[in-house]
């Protein structure tokens, strides 16, 4: 089994979109969230700089999505 560190760089590096953010936070929140990260990646800012500005609860939902996908 991989560790939770592993699968979100997977997640992110592989399979994070602008519909795999809607799909988890819905349209209005899914598409700040993505906008975000798109603006950290565009000046310089990092994936682990994005991810410790969201709440605890946008963070669990992306590392469970990871797991969903990559703990097989």
């Amino acid at each position: 089994m991989k560790n939770e560190v592993t699968n979100f760089m997977f997640y992110l590096f592989n399979r994070w979109s602008k519909e795999e953010a809607i799909r988890l936070y819905g349209n209005n929140l899914g598409n700040h969230i993505f906008n975000k990260w798109v603006w950290y990646r565009e000046n310089g800012g990092d994936q682990l700089e994005w991810y410790a500005n969201l709440d605890n609860q946008c963070q669990r939902k992306i590392v469970d999505r990871a797991n969903e996908l990559y703990n097989k």
